[in-house]
């Protein structure tokens, strides 16, 4: 008979369907947001909300989303290469590397869309785009395992000196070069995977699965009390509080990236197995009810990271993959989960690729959306289309072999 510890890391080691679809869910929104975002002549509750509103949108919830859903991944990944021998110091590493990459993809990112001067720059912005994910691929794509070791350092070699090169080649206004003007999805992620991915690492050894997600809620707790203090507190008054102010919303995000730690040990740690549904209603409440509580000292603001839009965050994603779960593992409809394959397996691929076809048509003077789809109902009805189409081009790259993971 296989011991406690045996089971639980043959549980974490393998990949969850509904986990893949509710990832495969999260991108694809991710992308029919993004090209919703630029459709004028929509329903308020299809756009972001400005940050001194109180409130939020299903828009809003996108991007904590994949924080959970990173969070709901990361014991999987962590016992993955503890089955393979890695040390705590070699998990960790990679951890910091992964979240390195991101960061890195982030403030690209960003440069590429604004802060740049035209007349500066020695290439075009679309140019220097397409360049810039081209270099990415090299980097961290997957190699074939019959590549040599040597073509496929190689390639990354090059993808690395070629990001320094567009990293020189950069010019924004008085003549200066590349700043982290805001991180970034990815990089904002990339924090946040950091933070929460280091805490269940340090916590992941507790013998009692009970005290270590007890240990894991009281941290996420903290975190976002260091967000009320620094969101509360007079900047200007001492270094300290300007630093913890500065870091403010990591703070926010990493506490979601811990809630979903939280709820992947709740549904697939082998000790929680007899009594999985009582414990999800029971966090899905606990949640609930933190956020009513926050709420009435703090707004809801996405834009600011507080603590309520967290927390309320936080009981929709658990709403919305207590449904996935539903239907996937308990009713076994599982069909149409294949058209979520490519975002749930290849998310960062087909998150890039409206991007790399952006800098395409920039590059020859291409509009993908046309104007009649400019606004309205006809622009929502365009941006669904270019989410499916985004999908099948996914699928079709990685069907080819492409895949891009950190």
């Amino acid at each position: 008979m296989n011991s406690p510890a045996a089971s639980a890391s043959a549980a974490l080691s393998n990949r969850v369907l509904s986990i893949d679809v509710f990832r495969g869910i999260i991108i694809f929104t991710m992308v029919f947001v993004n090209e919703l975002a630029g459709v004028t002549d929509i329903p308020q509750w299809m756009k972001h909300l400005p940050a001194d509103v109180d409130g939020m949108t299903f828009v809003d919830l996108v991007f904590p989303a994949f924080l959970f859903i990173v969070g709901m991944s990361i014991p999987f990944a962590i016992q993955a290469r503890a089955n393979k021998g890695d040390s705590t110091l070699e998990i960790f590493k990679h951890i910091a590397l992964r979240s390195l990459g991101l960061i890195v993809i982030g403030v690209f990112m960003v440069n590429a869309e604004s802060g740049y001067d035209k007349a500066a720059m020695g290439i075009s912005m679309p140019l220097w785009s397409l360049l810039m994910f081209i270099y990415v691929l090299l980097i961290w794509s997957n190699y074939p395992k019959h590549l040599s070791l040597a073509l496929a350092t190689g390639a990354k070699l090059i993808g690395v000196a070629g990001l320094v090169m567009l990293w020189w080649m950069y010019k924004g206004p008085d003549d200066t070069g590349m700043t982290p003007q805001w991180w970034g999805i990815l990089g904002l992620i990339g924090w946040a995977y950091l933070i929460a991915g280091t805490i269940f690492l340090l916590c992941r050894n507790i013998v009692s699965a009970s005290a270590r997600i007890l240990t894991l809620a009281i941290i996420a707790l903290v975190l976002l009390g260091l967000f009320a203090i620094s969101f509360k507190a007079d900047a200007t008054s001492a270094p300290l509080l300007a630093l913890l102010k500065e870091q403010g919303g990591n703070y926010t995000h990493a506490a979601i990236v811990l809630a979903g730690v939280i709820l992947s040990q709740l549904f697939y740690a082998p000790q929680f197995a007899a009594q999985k549904a009582r414990y999800y209603w029971l966090f899905a409440a606990l949640t609930g009810l933190l956020a009513l509580a926050s709420w009435q000292f703090f707004p809801i603001s996405k834009i600011w990271s507080t603590p309520s839009w967290g927390l309320f965050s936080v009981f929709f994603c658990c709403v919305i993959f207590g449904v996935v779960y539903w239907l996937v593992d308990i009713k076994q409809q599982r069909a149409w989960t294949k058209f979520f394959e490519p975002s749930a397996t290849n998310p960062l691929l087909v998150y890039i690729l409206p991007y790399i076809l952006f800098a395409l048509g920039g590059i020859v003077g291409f509009y993908f959306r046309p104007d009649m789809f400019d606004s309205g109902v006809l622009g929502i009805i365009w941006s669904l289309f270019f989410s499916c189409v985004i999908m099948l081009i996914g699928a079709g790259l990685t069907r080819m072999g492409l895949r891009v993971k950190l």
